[in-house]
């Protein structure tokens, strides 16, 4: 089964040492989330770039409909040998989650940046919010999973991911590059297996980031997923979802999360 692997080379030559970044993505989409502004933000800044596209996912082969948790992680462990082992992950939503299992178990991760991730107990408390103050999101995702991002409003898909300075013609034409998650994943992610800790020897610097106007990942999550790893938590005050890709929002998550890197000595 061949994985998708998108790559931007630095612009500059990075340090010997440094790691390069393997970019993690979420639900309903494909490695192109970070393509489009982070990975050439980051290889400008010297860090060799990579983003794997899960199964099923992008132009990935295999199928999603059936995949699982530890499936996906799975991936990213092929993506990491691919690219030489050592790497910094970079995981967003599901992918934060995902990102969460391979570090866990995985010597070769360096540092772990989360974004908007999924905490280690799962969705079922930010489903039950969302659904009480958003049903209209619970609706169209539900319509997105069934049949797919022809069915969807892209006004709520904007409410979902987006802050409401993102133009109404840049969701419209992200929208048809969405796709439908595994049921079982979408089942799964309720109530994962937590991710075993690393020994306090051997524990790697996290960074979880997100926003608190996210209305798939409140901002209680974030400070469940920092708490349980004893990780450095940046909230961002007014920002969604969709960090990588937002008109308004992935300059500064990208310029924290370089700082960050910068800061523990990548």
């Amino acid at each position: 089964m061949k994985l998708e692997l998108l790559y931007c080379r630095p612009t500059t030559p990075p340090p010997p040492a440094r790691p390069p970044i393997l970019f993690v993505h979420g639900s309903y989409c494909g490695a192109w989330v970070w393509a489009e502004k982070f990975m050439p933000f980051f290889a400008k800044a010297g860090f060799a770039c990579h983003a794997v596209s899960l199964r099923g996912h992008g132009d990935s082969e295999g199928r999603y409909d059936h995949a699982s948790l530890d499936d996906y992680v799975s991936d990213v462990r092929r993506a990491m040998d691919h690219i030489g082992g050592r790497c910094i992950l970079i995981g967003h939503s599901m992918g934060g989650l995902v990102a969460q299992h391979v570090m866990a178990g995985e010597s070769d991760v360096e540092a772990a940046v989360l974004l908007s991730s999924v905490p280690p107990s799962g969705l079922a408390s930010s489903a039950l919010h969302m659904s009480i103050f958003s049903p209209d999101v619970c609706i169209q995702f539900a319509l997105l999973q069934s049949m797919g991002p022809s069915a969807v409003k892209g006004e709520i898909i904007r409410k979902a991911l987006f802050c409401d300075e993102t133009p109404a013609r840049d969701v419209a034409a992200l929208l048809p590059r969405f796709q439908q998650e595994s049921q079982r994943i979408c089942v799964e992610l309720l109530n994962p297996a937590r991710p075993l800790l690393p020994k306090p020897r051997g524990a790697k610097p996290i960074l979880v980031m997100g926003g608190d106007r996210d209305i798939l990942v409140p901002s209680f999550a974030l400070y469940e997923t920092a708490a349980y790893f004893d990780a450095d938590l940046e909230v961002l005050s007014g920002a969604p979802h969709g960090l990588m890709l937002d008109t308004l929002w992935w300059e500064p998550t990208a310029d924290k999360t370089l700082q960050w890197l910068l800061e523990k000595g990548f």
